[in-house]
């Protein structure tokens, strides 16, 4: 069918940004180009051991000490290694009749514990807004434009943005009863990451960037003077739709977190409900990914810009499809999710790449690409897919084991699974692996439609890429960092030791 609609040919080129500055900060911060395999190997290593380091809490029915203060309740983590060296016991020593992936140890309820604010505040959100501050660094640095004040320095700039930050953070502990929502703490770190955006418009009206620079001829000074002082230069209109588009990608992280807030806070559902959640946060991902790409291509026109936004909406909308995984009650639920999107995958993409498609693309929308373009794009777009359903799998594989087993289990009820029959970690566990080899299927089958139909291969156009825009690659494993970490933070538990805060935050 779909070689029945195609005729075409391999793509000739590649649209890019104009480039005027270097980026002094990641010279600093980020690593040099030949360990950036190294480095990148060692990302998900760094979120992981993240997740898993125990956040000192304590138990809110403990008797305090004679000054006062709550007594880390010991209790708690000799329970969780009873409970880790059980899933150790299961899972990672080799599996013998007696030890099966079929029967994974459960772990009973236990009930919450009250997080060190101040551990939380400069080393788990410390790290997680460091992350999203060296985010959005990087993205300004594929557009080749320095945020700060050159006379402050990169490094400089960074630090004291960050500091303010938790300098914020102490503020709504010590002054708001805010502390206990994950929302404010997303909402803060939007601020910090919307403060670059601020700083540097600031630095280009000071420097008049914003106004016509060039000098006059003496004609020009006599009857076109007043039209020319209105004349907009076209980097600076440029600049403000990189800020648009900033701002929507921006927007789109609070979206979503208030999004997983109502999903959460209205819990159980059933698959219907499940249902409606995620193609409803589908449609909405794709809005806003599309208007973000209408602008970056149109106005912008930076080839790295553009994937790094489109893997950045994948990616939020992956995070979110795969926790809702965990409050899946049974296989069928799990099967009407994922059939849905297998199917799409395996029809819809290889069907916009006829010929026909295209052609109708260009007479109703529009589109001024060649065939060969608009092929190279939406196989980038496809990998870019490929690469968020990989990368949000295999995070949720791991955390999901960590936080049920590790430590840190009582501040992620979500992952506790204490509802009874309703949720189960074995189900949960076994159904997302089934899920994961049916994306993988499904990817093998489109890929191999794109490279015998189409003659199109998906990897080979992603390596070239990579090749051509090496600072592409470290940026997207930070875009996955940061959505990883965003989402883990969405289902901590904040419940603080003192603070403003009378009323709980919801159970997860």
């Amino acid at each position: 069918m779909f070689e029945a609609l195609n005729q075409g040919n391999e793509y000739d080129g590649l649209w890019e940004g104009d480039a005027d500055e270097q980026t002094l900060l990641l010279n600093v911060v980020g690593p040099p180009q030949n360990f950036v395999s190294k480095w990148i190997s060692s990302g998900w290593r760094r979120v992981l051991i993240w997740v898993s380091v125990p956040l000192p809490s304590y138990d809110p029915n403990s008797t305090p000490d004679a000054d006062g203060s709550l007594v880390w309740n010991k209790n708690v983590n000799n329970e969780v290694m009873n409970i880790s060296n059980s899933f150790n016991n299961t899972i990672i020593m080799p599996v013998t009749s007696n030890t099966t992936l079929t029967h994974l140890p459960s772990t009973p309820h236990l009930p919450p514990v009250e997080i060190n604010f101040w551990y939380f505040l400069f080393f788990y959100y410390g790290f997680y807004n460091a992350v999203a501050l060296l985010l959005i660094t990087k993205i300004f640095d594929l557009y080749s434009l320095n945020w700060w004040p050159r006379w402050l320095g990169g490094v400089f700039t960074y630090t004291v943005f960050w500091m303010l930050s938790l300098a914020l953070g102490v503020v709504i502990y010590l002054f708001t009863g805010l502390e206990k929502y994950t929302l404010t703490w997303v909402l803060l770190t939007f601020l910090t990451m919307a403060m670059p955006l601020l700083v540097a418009f600031i630095v280009i009206r000071s420097q008049n960037r914003n106004t016509y620079r060039h000098s006059l001829t003496l004609a020009q000074k006599t009857f076109l003077e007043r039209q020319l002082q209105y004349r907009i230069p076209a980097s600076y209109i440029r600049f403000l739709w990189f800020c648009a588009a900033l701002f929507i990608a921006l927007f789109a992280l609070i979206a979503g977190e208030g999004y997983a807030y109502v999903f959460l806070s209205s819990l159980p559902h059933n698959g219907w409900d499940g249902l409606i959640y995620v193609y409803s946060w589908v449609a909405t991902i794709y809005i806003l990914d599309s208007l973000t790409d209408y602008i970056i291509e149109s106005r912008i026109r930076s080839y790295p810009l553009s994937c790094t936004f489109k893997l950045y909406f994948f990616m939020i909308y992956f995070i979110f499809y795969r926790n809702l995984f965990a409050r899946l009650r049974s296989w069928d639920q799990f099967i009407l999710v994922q059939v849905g999107s297998s199917l799409w995958v395996c029809i819809f993409y290889p069907l916009c790449m006829t010929r026909v498609v295209y052609m109708a693309l260009v007479y109703f929308a529009g589109v001024t690409k060649t065939y060969d373009q608009y092929k190279k794009q939406l196989g980038r777009s496809f990998f870019l897919r490929n690469t968020a359903e990989n990368a949000t799998m295999l995070g949720f594989l791991c955390w999901v084991i960590i936080l049920h087993f590790g430590p840190n289990k009582r501040a992620y009820p979500y992952f506790q699974f204490d509802d009874g029959t309703l949720y189960t970690f074995n189900l949960t566990f076994k159904a997302s692996c089934g899920v994961w080899v049916s994306e993988l299927i499904s990817t093998y089958i489109t890929r191999q439609i794109f490279r015998r139909v189409f003659k199109h291969s998906v990897s080979l156009e992603a390596a070239i890429d990579f090749e051509t825009y090496p600072e592409l690659l470290v940026t997207m494993v930070l875009v996955i960092i940061h959505i990883l970490q965003d989402m883990l933070l969405a289902t901590l538990k904040l419940n603080f030791e003192g603070g403003k805060s009378v009323v709980p935050a919801p159970h997860l």
